[in-house]
């Protein structure tokens, strides 16, 4: 979903993968760039090696952005396991004024409460939305959280529960094994995080100096910057850990487990654990891949049901040597949406906890 659609014809939409991955869901005409650059990002083939993206044998389908939430329920319902939602409200009008009321800003709005429906009532259905570009924009929200002008700068579905939020980063430094050296946060990024303190956003993505396919030639190219672009390089990524998860195992992953497995193998980045900048880190596409093929050895992958009042328990061994790590991820039923301003009221409806104990000592969180 988008503000108008990629062209269908672009070379870029042809390929290994098949001719034609580009189709038009809902009847719109419009072509845009920014949705031409987003589709591009998740799908082009690679004609032009730099633009190759980064599902590049995949379909995507295209809808401009009215009626996104009836259109996306319909969507998931008929098995839609990613889409990608690069916008947002806009914190100030064409004119430079600041115009999004005060509650908007990291609270639980109906928007918000919207799309958690849909994914809880879908639960194998991602939704990736790109966090915004008001990282520099300090005075936009003139009751910031806490009272920190540097951060609550999200709003509408950036702030559901089930979605996976997206920050923009500067490109990273790889080493030639592709582990991280160092990656520093694009300062037009939206920070987080929502008014109940929810790790806001979800993960981050390369979303600087993105080249990518374009919307006014069959042939046209160019290069943005903005979590709109960080968007899709998630989204794409994501999709390649559902096909890959669908090979190994013979069955697509729920969203909750897709989403946790990208949060727990992420390169933390920035302030030592989640953070409202980063999120949970870079996002590590070899990592989360590396956990499904090794799940059962180096790895452990659940998909469970807990009922109310229910605890989990199981034993692991560690190698005394890397890291162990645990985490629990889960699709939650839609919250009660308010206009309060800053309200730290928990957006939870269930709320489950996670605990690691060694030798009669139990370990919290981060």
């Amino acid at each position: 979903w988008d503000g108008g659609l990629a062209r269908t014809t672009h070379q870029e939409y042809d390929g290994p993968g098949g001719n034609n991955r580009f189709s038009i869901g809902d009847g719109t005409s419009a072509l845009h760039y920014h949705s031409a650059h987003v589709t591009g990002t998740i799908i082009a083939s690679g004609v032009v090696a730099n633009s190759k993206g980064m599902a590049p044998q995949a379909y995507a389908v295209g809808y401009d952005w009215n009626n996104d939430t009836s259109e996306a329920s319909t969507a998931a319902g008929n098995g839609m396991l990613i889409s990608n939602h690069s916008y947002g409200y806009a914190a100030r009008n064409s004119a430079g004024q600041a115009q999004l009321p005060s509650y908007y800003f990291g609270g639980y709005i109906t928007d918000s409460r919207d799309w958690d429906d849909i994914m809880f009532n879908a639960p194998n259905y991602l939704m990736v939305v790109a966090a915004g570009n008001d990282g520099s924009d300090n005075s936009a929200n003139s009751s910031p959280l806490a009272g920190n002008s540097s951060y609550d700068k999200l709003s509408g579905h950036a702030t559901a529960k089930n979605g996976m939020v997206v920050a923009n980063a500067n490109d990273a430094n790889i080493d030639a094994n592709g582990n991280l050296v160092s990656v520093t946060i694009n300062s037009s990024s939206s920070e987080g995080p929502t008014d109940d303190y929810r790790i806001k956003p979800d993960i981050t993505g390369n979303g600087t100096s993105v080249y990518s396919t374009y919307e006014s030639s069959n042939t046209a190219y160019n290069s943005i910057t903005g979590t709109s672009m960080a968007s899709p390089n998630v989204a794409g990524s994501l999709l390649l850990l559902q096909q890959h998860a669908n090979n190994v195992n013979g069955s697509y992953m729920r969203a909750a487990t897709l989403k946790g497995l990208a949060l727990h193998t992420a390169d933390d980045a920035g302030t030592s654990g989640p953070d409202a900048v980063f999120g949970w880190g870079l996002m590590n596409t070899k990592r989360a891949a590396e956990a499904i093929t090794n799940n059962g050895n180096a790895s452990k992958i659940e998909e469970l049901t807990l009922s109310n009042g229910q605890s989990y328990q199981i034993t692991v061994d560690s190698d005394g040597i890397n890291d162990l790590y645990a985490s629990i991820s889960w699709t939650d039923r839609a919250g009660t949406a308010s206009t309060a301003v800053n309200s730290t009221a928990s957006n939870l409806v269930n709320d489950l906890d996670i605990r690691v104990t060694k030798g009669g000592t139990s370990y919290t969180p981060w």
